[in-house]
């Protein structure tokens, strides 16, 4: 999940690639209290740091909606892990060696940022490994008709996920590009939990981001929508980096934010405002990274969500975020962490 390129403010384009790890300082969402003025609101959640506590804070995973597992692509797209959603930190090690849940054959969706990219069929391979320096989830091997599989970020089970293509910001016109840049660079500088003395005034960079829209009338369960206008929403990872000699250091922050249809004589857009939002800092070498991975409609609601793999070199996990209400997406799960 390393990634080699970034966004800057003026659309150039930089390199930053390096292992990752660290504390998480929090999170936020408008919803969660607090304010953030003019920029539509946000709020820290309670001090937490790394995988566990992001664990001990979210909720669990809706196997109705999401399906009994979630599969992650390997380093050969014919390979994929099998996460068990129902294991965190603290259970991991009664989870069991395969899962019953699939057997040779079942179908699986397969999606990208791009949105949907094939079907395949799987074959158990090998076993999950719970105890020793090092943990796995159980592998499995990915079949597909017409020879081997597209690549592939992770999957569902057929039926219960559709697409939500991205777009990423990289990719659009220097003029396009650059403006979504700086309005989220804009949003980013206004959050209110900026506690980290030593990185305030320092500039962000947007390292990687990508830009959606969700379509209109998404059901009761998100809220009213703003007529039959689309949602263009983009969730990205900026980066403030400190490069002092003895001891560089880095900020990550994940930022979703949402901007409104056109509005009034001019037909602008409206401004984004910050939907969610998590921190980390510490030594460059060490740092966790967050990336996107992919967008999907779960279940008969269709509700908006994202999967985030997180990175610190040895191992990581993985976060799905959901759009709840207009401007506001939540931690709805994480999963547990594996690695070295």
């Amino acid at each position: 999940m390393r990634r080699t390129g970034g966004i800057a403010l003026g659309a150039t384009l930089l390199v930053a690639a390096c292992d990752r790890s660290g504390s998480r300082s929090g999170a936020g969402s408008p919803a969660s209290g607090g304010s953030a003025g003019s920029s539509g609101g946000g709020a820290q959640a309670a001090s937490a740091g790394g995988a566990a506590a992001r664990a001990r804070s979210a909720l669990t995973w809706d196997s109705v909606a999401a399906g009994p597992v979630l599969l992650v692509a390997g380093s050969n797209g014919g390979d994929a892990a099998i996460v068990l959603p129902q294991y965190d930190d603290s259970t991991l090690s009664d989870a069991p060696t395969t899962d019953s849940a699939l057997h040779a054959g079942t179908r699986v969706d397969l999606f990208a940022r791009s949105g949907l990219v094939g079907s395949a069929t799987i074959a158990p391979a090998a076993a999950g490994s719970y105890s020793g320096g090092c943990t796995a989830w159980p592998a499995a091997h990915l079949m597909v008709p017409a020879g081997p599989p597209p690549a592939w970020s992770i999957a569902f089970l057929s039926g219960h996920a559709m697409a939500l293509p991205m777009d990423s910001m990289a990719d659009l016109s220097p003029r396009d590009s650059s403006r979504r840049a700086i309005a989220v660079d804009r949003v980013a500088s206004a959050l209110p939990d900026d506690t980290v003395a030593e990185f305030r005034g320092t500039p962000f960079v947007v390292d990687d981001a990508h830009r959606f829209v969700i379509p209109p009338r998404q059901g009761p369960t998100q809220g009213p929508t703003q007529g039959s206008d689309t949602i263009e929403v983009v969730a990205a990872e900026l980066v403030r980096r400190l490069n002092t000699e003895a001891n560089p250091r880095e900020e990550h922050l994940l930022l979703i934010v949402e901007g409104g249809p056109p509005s009034g004589a001019s037909g602008r857009a409206q401004a984004y405002v910050p939907a969610y939002w998590d921190r980390v800092s510490g030594a460059e070498d060490e740092v966790e990274s967050s990336e996107v991975m992919a967008g999907v409609l779960l279940g008969s609601g269709r509700t908006p969500a994202i999967i985030v793999g997180r990175d610190d070199g040895d191992g990581g996990s993985y976060t799905l975020l959901v759009r709840d209400a207009p401007h506001h997406w939540r931690v709805r799960w994480n999963s547990a962490y594996t690695g070295c």
